[in-house]
């Protein structure tokens, strides 16, 4: 399904990254290391890349894999990609400084088994950061998926990073301008940290 959304001129969701992503670089550590799970096209890992940390962004379409290092070429930033499948990769433990999780959206006991692991795999001060679509979302033409498991609420990933400290976790609308998301939108946030 990825491969043939990607499969596009120019990129399905723009090359600028999510919002939510650059409200939070204040937080992020000036050097280390970076990973964006499921990010599509790349654009979230390229901008974590442009700030100066060592960033691989994963995807499990070729098409968004190659698209990314297209864009991270574009842009000038160095950025490792990686085409794996959620359901087999796992970070290595304490060894990233930031993990974003921008529109990630999977099933329920996948989604619990990536954040586990995304937890498991921050270095200690390390940062989770994500953006998805709330329940609330179904019905809207901004996007997203049109399967309730699929979509977040704060609570279940407030559970999902047990461990973690949560910096900020909120939902609610927001007006949405990153490619096929456009509109006005109904998001989960969080921003967790590992002590």
């Amino acid at each position: 399904m990825w491969n043939q959304k990607y499969d596009c001129d120019g990129y399905f969701y723009g090359t600028q990254p999510n919002q939510w992503l650059v409200m939070n670089r204040h937080r992020f550590a000036k050097s280390g290391s970076a990973l964006a799970i499921a990010d599509g096209e790349g654009r979230n890992g390229v901008y974590l890349a442009s700030l100066g940390l060592q960033t691989t962004s994963m995807d499990a379409s070729e098409v968004g894999v190659a698209k990314a290092a297209a864009l991270a070429k574009q842009q000038g930033v160095e950025m490792t990609t990686l085409h794996a499948d959620l359901n087999e990769y796992q970070p290595q433990p304490e060894s990233m400084d930031v993990i974003a999780a921008i529109y990630a959206h999977l099933p329920a006991l996948l989604r619990i088994k990536t954040h586990r692991a995304c937890v498991a795999a921050l270095k200690p001060g390390g940062l989770f950061v994500l953006e998805a679509f709330h329940p609330n979302q179904l019905g809207r033409s901004s996007g997203g998926p049109g399967n309730l498991d699929l979509l977040y609420d704060v609570e279940s990933i407030v559970d999902d990073l047990a461990g973690l400290k949560i910096l900020e976790a909120q939902s609610g609308l927001t007006w949405l301008d990153e490619g096929r998301h456009d509109g006005e939108g109904y998001v989960t946030r969080v921003v967790a940290q590992r002590a």
